[in-house]
Order: structure tokens, then C-alpha cells, then sequence
């Protein structure tokens, strides 16, 4: 029997780039905002957004230090059994995420907490209106580094936005009002007094 020569022909597989800028996220865990950078070519940095935020209230504090970002998740099932939409771990248990919803559901947000945006409210994540943390998961690659300081007296460059507050006695108070998604009353209203 004689062996028969075996051409194997080599093909290189094209790995996607991310072509998405490079950011650096700042968490003031004191005064309860966010501001991102992105990291320019020389290696300086530019702050382009400002969030406002809230990190772990007493006893629950947002763990100060240095990470970035690893898993994305569309909505993720929190300690408490509340979910969170557009949830990015930084920290093993420790993410950014929307105000907790009671159930996977655009419609039945925690209202009560959602205006708690501006002050010291969760467990230890970084929640964030909804809009803000789309905002992470969509432009913010895997590897992002992460900064969560305390400084009770600097905002950072872009300031502290205000916090959008939920009338608790309006038909629409299960929604996030940034949230993009067509269907959202807070939007389709706005449409409307246009």
C-alpha cells in the first residue's frame, strides 16, 4: 500500500477589531456621578460624558480601587432578586447596571429607587438610568479600565447632571424615562406635545 501525499491548505481566520474608542470610566463614589474619558492617541485623556449615578449606600460601599470591565449582560438577575439592564461587571460581583426592575420587564422599574439617582442607594453596584448604562454597554469594550475614587468636593470636568426625577402618582412609573425603546410612554408622550 503506498501512502498518498495529504495537501492541507491554510486559511487565517480574520478576527474582528473592536474599532470602538478607548475609554476610561471615573466613579465618584462620594458625590455619586460618573465621568468618561476617552484615552487619546498620546495616551491623555478627555472627558466626552457625565452620569449621575448611585453606589453603595452604608454599609455596602462601592469597593474603592482600580478594574475594568469584563462580562455584558442585557439584563442580569441581582443578590436581591431584582434584574438590571445593561449590567457590566467591573469588579467580580460588582457592576454597572440600570436602577433594579422586580422582574425581566421594561415596564416595572423601582421607581422609589429610581429616584434615588444622585445619592447613596445600592448594595454596592453602580446604577445608572437606563440610557446611561446602554450608553456603557454599547460603547464601553471588554477591558475598560475602571476608577472608583471619593472626592466630596470635585464633580469631575463635565459636573454632576441633574437627576431626572419619577412623579410616583404617574401611570408611567414602572418606566424608565430615558429608556430608547419605542414603546416607552415617557417618549411616546413626549412625541406627541411636539
Amino acid at each position: 500500500i503506498q501512502a498518498q501525499a495529504v495537501e492541507y491548505t491554510h486559511i487565517e481566520a480574520e478576527i474582528p477589531v473592536d474599532t470602538r474608542p478607548n475609554y476610561a470610566i471615573y466613579v465618584n463614589r462620594a458625590l455619586n456621578c460618573v465621568t468618561v474619558k476617552v484615552i487619546n492617541d498620546d495616551n491623555t485623556e478627555t472627558a466626552v460624558k457625565a452620569m449621575v449615578c448611585s453606589t453603595g449606600r452604608q454599609g455596602h460601599g462601592t469597593p474603592l480601587g482600580t478594574y475594568s470591565t469584563s462580562d455584558y449582560y442585557d439584563w442580569r438577575l441581582m443578590v436581591d432578586g431584582t434584574y438590571g439592564r445593561y449590567a457590566v461587571r467591573f469588579n467580580n460581583k460588582i457592576m454597572f447596571h440600570s436602577v433594579p426592575y422586580y422582574s425581566k420587564r421594561e415596564d416595572n422599574l423601582e421607581y422609589e429607587q429610581y429616584n434615588l439617582l444622585g445619592e447613596n442607594a445600592s448594595l454596592g453596584c453602580v446604577r445608572l438610568s437606563v440610557a446611561d448604562a446602554k450608553w456603557i454597554y454599547d460603547n464601553c469594550r471588554k477591558g475598560t479600565k475602571v476608577v472608583v475614587y471619593e472626592n466630596d468636593e470635585d464633580y469631575g470636568e463635565l459636573g454632576k447632571p441633574e437627576p431626572i426625577r419619577i412623579d410616583i402618582d404617574s401611570p408611567y412609573r414602572g418606566w424608565d424615562p430615558t429608556d430608547p425603546i419605542a414603546i416607552n410612554p415617557w417618549r411616546l408622550t413626549e412625541d406627541t406635545e411636539s
